[in-house]
């Protein structure tokens, strides 16, 4: 418990208001939650993210989930789910042989990649080949970093919005319990993270109710680009300070 007294009380304030943000992104568009509040938190301060960030996005999904369940297709999410698994294991590795400056380097360059997917033109055709492959893409940043969603937001880029909402968070809420089933098994969840991410439900909670008056106001594609905006000057800092830290 030794690791809470670093964590100061405007640093938990400002984790609190990047939590609620980021919340009320993902419930709005249906993805952006962690990458919009793991390289904030991160360069914040090191305990808030990516682990708390995991366990605090479980309930979110799930509530997402339910609230737009007549839009779910179960069939077309079964190879992603595959994907996650082998996913989660390359995560694995990458955590058990990169340094802390690595990973901070490798996080950011990982964001900055999801980004480029979410604002390519590109569209691809839902094939079992192609949501694999997303799925083991999105397991591998969802591991090292919290931030999967960028691979299975392309996959529905051009779906409706409650279908996107209904089958990412049906995806993240299964990818999510793999991912952090995985880093428990590894060693790589603590009590701290977990009473972190206890703490910070609140505001995420907060998020998820204010995005029932956003929903109908305010368009997709907008709230995409302020993620996209956000994303990337969080990953270039976090990238100096992984580059510097060498």
């Amino acid at each position: 418990m030794e690791a809470l007294a670093h964590i100061t009380t405007p640093e938990f304030g400002v984790a609190l208001i990047v939590s609620f943000f980021a919340a009320a992104l993902h419930s709005t568009v249906g993805f952006g939650f962690a990458l919009l509040s793991v390289p904030l938190l991160s360069l914040l301060n090191p305990l808030f993210a990516p682990v708390p960030q995991l366990l605090v996005v479980f309930p979110l999904t799930l509530a997402i989930v339910w609230r737009e369940r007549h839009a779910i297709e179960v069939r077309s999410t079964l190879w992603i789910f595959a994907g996650r698994v082998p996913g989660a294991l390359i995560g694995v590795a990458f955590l058990k042989l990169l340094s802390s400056s690595a990973l901070d380097v490798l996080m950011s360059l990982m964001v900055i990649l999801g980004v480029g997917i979410v604002v390519s033109r590109g569209t691809f055709r839902r094939t079992p080949t192609r949501e694999f492959g997303a799925g083991v893409a999105s397991g591998t940043m969802a591991m090292v970093s919290a931030i999967g969603g960028p691979p299975i937001a392309l996959l529905y880029r051009n779906d409706a919005g409650p279908t996107v909402r209904a089958n990412l968070g049906l995806v993240f809420a299964v990818g999510v319990c793999i991912t952090i089933g995985v880093r428990a098994a590894a060693g790589e969840v603590s009590w701290e993270e977990v009473l972190i991410g206890a703490a910070l439900w609140p505001a995420v909670w907060l998020g998820l109710r204010a995005s029932h008056s956003l929903i109908p106001r305010v368009d997709g594609s907008r709230l995409r680009n302020i993620i996209v905006v956000v994303a990337i000057a969080a990953a270039l800092l976090l990238f100096l300070r992984g580059a510097f830290s060498w």
